[in-house]
């Protein structure tokens, strides 16, 4: 019997210690930061792949043990889980990989620990499960003499993870730092996919339907099929035919999560091929087989799904809105999709968020279901569900109402014309037709049906906040002004008044993109909130990410004034300080506001009145246009009443835009509530003066 060799090591990057340890990354970083010496150091990288450094799991599970960090007392069992596997053996990583998960898929059709067997027993078993070489062969075989410490590695891992598919999947979520580059460009959103997975379940045309991907090589819809189905339900599978790399592990994949797989067409699905069974398609474009498909190619193999399809077949597609929605420009491209509403396969088209294509998220994806004709009502009669979801975001709510809508796409024209819609509409085919253009108008946000008691109560609570609000405003001003003679004398420039200490120029913190996230606990002002693009606050950093990333990063203080210069200048005041100014944007800091008499919102507003930057003649930066700025300055003895009546004006600016805002969210509440007939209102009350 071949024994294992140990020479195999566990490595962990730093992202992986944070995940397993379950803290966040910059955690990490600040341990190894202040454990470099003493007695228990923490351990040195064992391996550095460009500049990501790779530590042994298991010194890294010993010294978080020993110092008893982290908040996941498995650390050690879950290593197996997240860690790279390196074996001192020459085999490529791809072959490695592929080997794993081909033994995982071996351990969940054997049922059994994989380290009891010797190289000949595991290789006996494989061939018997695979005989023809069609997904796992030729991937256990590649292991060669190293077979049987991957195969304990497999062990560990399904371990860790309660069952081998748990672990197939785990590795499946590496697909963006693996080298599956082709599965990671075209990897879904979880929100995408769970939409298509229960609309292929809701939509299935039979309680044990095949369900039909084309492609090859990705899985991930008909696994979320499996997730979608009861648990003992049986799941019957076709994909497309080829031996690539990616398309044998697809097939491993469905394997390993107990998918029956049959072979599709000996033609495969081009023009002609059909299936004589129910049938539900589901599949996406672009997939790693696609991606380099072209509009013509995509509609046309569509087009072949739709024109085979018979009675008890039905189709859901996600791809791209600028080919299965929006106008298009191509006359072939317009020629098949004509063709498809024409003839009658087509029942509902929908408009999808943007951001559902995790490598490309400015690119907006749309979703077609198909099914067979009902030859039952005229060509011109035929009806098909259009909604524009651009202004949503896929909540289980919302797919629920999206579900609802293309189910009554299905039935027959009395139920299309019976449903109420929730967010799409019924069209005449032959209306499309004629006006040969986008099949969805533009994206807009689409509500919710207001429930009537919920709709009323928050009527009731918006009224009493515009109140409040309008007092706040109402108040009367208690400032009063006396004129006098001007007297002519000249404001200091701010470049003036830097040189004379009076004020400092404090850069704005050079920040990494993938640093910033609407949930940091430290705002970020940038060029964005300087000008009003956007609201301060709605960007942060964490704090430990700050300190532990930019050794010499800046906060602001109180009364900071954040100015950006440019073709206008933009200032604004940091009133509560503590927070991280961003590059391009600057600060200015004034050094002494009481003696001074340099008033921060006083000295924030000059600077946004003033008109566009001049560049002296051969300038082409405006970087030090500030030091032209001039500056005013208030008497000191008018120090405190200057200040005090800016900071009664910015309040009751916050609250009149409070009071806006809630006016607005008023009107919108009210309109719905009206227009769907949850609200009615009531005539206000007469008033009626008693005669005494």
């Amino acid at each position: 019997m071949q024994q294992a060799s140990s020479s195999s090591t566990l490595l962990l990057t730093k992202r992986d210690i944070a995940t397993l340890a379950k803290v966040k990354r910059p955690v990490v970083t600040t341990w190894a930061r202040r454990s470099r010496s003493g007695d228990l150091p923490f351990p040195h990288p064992v391996a550095v792949d460009g500049r990501i450094e790779k530590f042994d799991a298991a010194e890294v599970a010993e010294w978080i043990q020993t110092r008893g960090l982290g908040n996941n007392d498995s650390f050690a069992r879950d290593v197996a889980m997240h860690a790279v596997f390196e074996h001192a053996s020459g085999l490529e990583s791809g072959v490695v990989a592929d080997g794993i998960t081909a033994l995982l898929c071996v351990k969940a059709l054997l049922g059994e620990q994989l380290g009891d067997l010797d190289s000949d027993e595991l290789l006996d078993e494989v061939d018997e499960l695979d005989p023809d070489d069609e997904f796992l062969y030729s991937e256990v075989d590649a292991l060669g003499d190293h077979l049987l410490v991957v195969a304990l590695h497999v062990d560990r891992m399904a371990d860790a993870a309660f069952t081998p598919a748990q672990a197939f999947e785990a590795l499946m979520a590496r697909r963006f730092r693996e080298q599956w580059s082709a599965l990671a460009e075209t990897t879904l959103t979880a929100g995408a996919v769970t939409l298509c997975a229960r609309m292929g379940v809701a939509l299935a045309p039979d309680q044990h339907p095949l369900f039909v991907d084309p492609a090859p090589d990705s899985a991930d819809l008909l696994i979320a099929i499996r997730e979608a189905l009861p648990e003992y339900s049986d799941l019957t599978v076709m994909t497309g035919a080829a031996d690539t790399v990616g398309a044998r592990r697809a097939r491993r994949r469905l394997a390993v999560h107990r998918a029956r797989r049959i072979a599709p067409p000996d033609s495969g699905f081009a023009d002609g091929f059909s299936l004589d069974r129910p049938t539900m398609f589901l599949t996406q474009y672009p997939s790693p087989s696609t991606i380099d498909y072209t509009d013509g190619q995509m509609l046309g193999e569509i087009d072949n799904i739709a024109m085979q399809m018979g009675p008890g077949q039905r189709a859901v597609i996600i791809g791209p809105a600028s080919v299965l929605v929006d106008e298009l420009r191509d006359r072939e491209c317009e020629s098949i999709r004509s063709g498809l509403l024409r003839s009658g396969h087509l029942r509902a088209a929908i408009r999808l968020p943007e951001g559902l294509l995790t490598a490309r998220p400015g690119r907006s994806m749309a979703l077609w279901v198909l099914g067979a004709v009902d030859y039952s009502v005229p060509a011109t009669e035929r009806h098909m569900v259009l909604a524009d979801l651009g202004g949503v975001e896929l909540s289980d709510d919302v797919i629920d109402g999206v579900l609802a809508d293309v189910s009554a796409a299905m039935g027959s024209s009395r139920e299309v014309r019976a449903h109420a819609f929730r967010f799409g509409y019924a069209r005449r085919t032959s209306d499309l037709l004629a006006e040969a253009g986008a099949l969805t108008a533009l994206p807009r946000v689409h509500r919710l049906r207001p429930e009537p008691a919920e709709s009323a109560a928050r009527v009731l609570e918006l009224v009493g906040t515009a109140d409040a609000a309008a007092t706040r405003v109402e108040t009367g001003l208690g400032l009063r002004v006396e004129y006098r003679d001007a007297d002519g004398r000249r404001m200091s420039t701010a470049g003036e008044l830097a040189d004379a200490k009076e004020l400092r120029v404090v850069p704005g913190n050079r920040l990494d993109p993938e640093d910033i996230d609407p949930g940091g606990t430290v705002s970020v002002i940038g060029v964005d909130e300087v000008y009003g693009r956007r609201a301060v606050g709605s960007r942060g950093i964490d704090r430990l990410t700050f300190t532990t990333n930019y050794a010499s990063g800046r906060y602001t203080e109180p009364g900071d004034i954040v100015f950006c210069t440019g073709s206008t200048p933009g200032a604004l005041v940091d009133h509560e300080g503590a927070s991280v100014v961003q590059w391009p944007a600057r600060i200015l800091r004034i050094t002494d506001p009481q003696s001074s008499g340099l008033i921060p919102e006083f000295v924030a507003q000059h600077i946004r009145v003033r008109g566009p930057a001049e560049r002296p003649p051969g300038a082409i930066r405006a970087g030090s246009a500030w030091r032209r700025w001039e500056i005013p300055r208030v008497r000191p003895d008018q120090v405190a009443a200057v200040t005090a009546a800016m900071d009664d004006l910015r309040a009751r600016r916050t609250a009149a835009r409070r009071l806006l805002d809630t006016l607005e969210d008023l009107t919108t509440t009210l309109v719905d509530g009206v227009a769907y007939g949850a609200l009615t209102l009531a005539p206000a009350p007469e008033t009626v003066t008693e005669k005494g």
